[in-house]
C-alpha cells in the first residue's frame, strides 16, 4: 500500500497512510536516544523517556495528561539507542487531541519534582530487575566480545544508577532541548485519516521552532577475529533431577552484511533456510534426526550499519560438542552445495507471508513505512531483490559470511553451560 510522505517547514517529516479502519495508529520518533547521551549523562534518554509518557506539558497538567493517555486505545514510549519513541492507538474522532497531546508531550514538557522522583525510583527499579537476571554479566560479556567493549553497538541503554539517582530538572531541560526538535524527528500515522489531517497537523507541529538533526551515525561494527569462545558455568540451567539432561545455552554469532549492501537479501534468505523457517536445515538435524535440541533459530540483522548473524538454541549440554559440530557440518554444506529452487521459492514465499501480513494492521503499516523511510527503498524494489535471489547467490552469500568450518574461519560462541567442569 502506497503512503505519501513531506516535511513541514520547520523540518518535521511526516508520513501518511489511509486504510479501510475505524481506527489510526501513531507514532512520533525524536532521533535522540542513549548514544547522544554525554559523559555523565548515561540512562538520561531513558529516564526523558519516562518523564514524557508519564509527565505535563504546557497546556496539560499531569492529571489531565494522565486522563487523556486513558482515552486512548493504547499509549507508550520507547527509548532506542538511537531515538525516543511515543507511540499511540486511537479512535478515527480522537485525531485532533491527540495530535495536540503528542506534540506537546514531545515538544513542550514540564517536569514537575513529584514526578521526577516517581519516575527516578522505577527507573532505578527497572535497572535493578535487568540486572538481576541470572544471565546479565554473561549477555554484557558477550556482547561487548562481539562489537568491542566500547561500540555503541554494545551501549546499555537502561543507564548508570548514579546518574539516574543524581539527576536534577537541569539536567532533563538541557538534555531534552538539545535534541528534540521538529527537524529531527518524524511522524507516522496509518488508518482512518480525515481529509483534513495535513491542516491538523500544520496547526499542532508547524508552529514549532526549527533545530539541528542530531540522528546518530552508527560506525560499521568490526569482523570477527578468530574463534572467540565464551564458555560459562551456568548452574541456573541444572536440571536437579536429572543433571545429565540438563540444557546449555548456544549461540553462535557471525559478522553479516549491512542491509544496504546488495547481498543482504541473500543473505536473509540464506539465514531463514538455515534456521528460521519450521523445517530449517538447524531444526531437522539438531532436533529431528539427532534430539539434541527440541527447537532451534537463526536470523540476520543488518540494520544500524551493523551485519549479525546468529544461530543455536537450546541443547543437550551432555552433547554439546556434538551439537556445535552438527551446526558447523550445514554451514559448510550451504558453502558447499546449492540450495534446492523448490527450497529457496518456499522460503521467499514465507517472506512474502511474513511482509504482506505486515499491511493488516495500522500499527504494522507503520512499520513497513518506517522501514522505508529508514532503508530509502520502495516495497516494489524491496520485493524484487527478495525474489531476484537464487541458488547461486545463496551458495555466494554462504562462503562469505560462513566459516568453513569449526576450527577455520572467524565467530563467537556464546555457550551458558550447566556441566561445565
Amino acid at each position: 500500500m502506497d503512503h505519501e510522505h513531506y516535511k513541514l517547514d520547520n523540518g518535521l517529516l511526516v508520513a501518511l497512510q489511509n486504510t479501510p479502519t475505524k481506527t489510526i495508529a501513531g507514532r512520533l520518533r525524536v532521533w535522540h536516544g542513549a548514544l547522544n547521551e554525554e559523559s555523565g549523562e548515561e540512562g538520561m534518554a531513558h529516564f526523558l523517556e519516562h518523564l514524557l509518557m508519564t509527565g505535563g506539558s504546557k497546556q496539560f497538567n499531569p492529571a489531565q495528561s494522565e486522563s487523556i493517555r486513558d482515552s486512548f486505545g493504547y499509549y507508550n514510549a520507547a527509548t532506542g539507542s538511537d531515538n525516543i519513541k511515543l507511540i499511540g492507538g486511537i479512535i478515527a474522532e480522537d485525531i485532533s487531541l491527540f495530535l495536540n497531546f503528542i506534540s506537546e508531550s514531545a515538544f513542550k514538557p514540564t517536569f514537575n519534582k513529584i514526578n521526577i522522583e516517581q519516575e527516578r525510583q522505577r527507573v532505578l527499579r527497572e535497572i535493578a530487575d535487568d540486572k538481576s537476571k541470572v544471565n546479565f554479566k554473561d549477555n554484557r560479556t558477550y556482547v561487548n566480545l562481539f562489537y568491542g567493549k566500547n561500540s555503541p553497538h554494545a551501549y546499555n541503554i537502561l543507564g548508570n544508577e548514579s546518574v539516574i539517582e543524581s539527576a536534577s530538572l537541569s539536567t532533563f531541560k538541557n538534555f531534552h532541548a538539545r535534541g528534540f526538535n521538529p527537524s529531527n524527528a518524524d511522524l507516522i500515522l496509518v488508518g482512518a485519516l480525515p481529509a483534513n489531517i495535513s491542516e491538523l497537523i500544520e496547526q499542532y507541529f508547524g508552529m514549532l521552532s526549527s533545530g539541528k538533526n542530531i540522528k546518530f551515525n552508527f560506525p560499521r561494527n568490526k569482523p570477527i577475529e578468530g574463534q572467540q569462545i565464551l564458555h560459562m558455568h551456568s548452574l541456573d540451567l541444572l536440571n536437579k533431577e536429572f543433571p545429565d539432561n540438563s540444557s546449555a545455552e548456544l549461540n553462535i554469532s557471525l559478522f553479516g552484511p549491512t542491509k544496504d549492501q546488495t547481498d543482504s537479501y541473500a543473505t536473509g534468505l540464506l539465514v531463514k533456510i538455515l534456521g528460521g523457517v519450521s523445517n530449517s536445515k538447524l531444526f531437522k538435524e539438531l532436533s529431528q534426526k539427532n534430539g539434541l535440541a527440541y527447537s532451534t533459530q537463526a536470523f540476520y540483522d543488518g540494520t544500524r550499519n551493523k551485519g549479525v548473524i546468529y544461530m543455536g538454541g537450546s541443547i543437550q549440554a551432555l552433547h554439546k560438542n556434538k551439537a556445535i559440530d552438527i551446526i558447523f557440518d550445514e554451514l559448510n554444506k550451504l558453502r558447499t552445495k546449492l540450495v534446492n529452487v523448490a527450497e529457496l521459492e518456499n522460503v521467499k514465499k514465507t517472506s512474502l507471508y511474513n511482509f504482506v501480513k505486515t499491511f493488516e494492521t495500522n500499527s504494522g503499516c507503520i512499520n513497513a513505512i518506517e522501514f522505508q523511510i529508514d532503508n530509502k527503498i520502495t516495497l516494489e524494489q524491496y520485493l524484487k531483490n527478495i525474489s531476484d535471489v537464487t541458488p547461486e547467490h545463496i551458495r555466494d552469500a554462504a562462503i562469505k559470511y560462513f566459516p568453513k568450518s569449526r576450527h577455520e574461519g572467524n565467530y563467537v560462541i556464546y555457550l551458558r553451560d550447566p556441566l561445565k567442569k
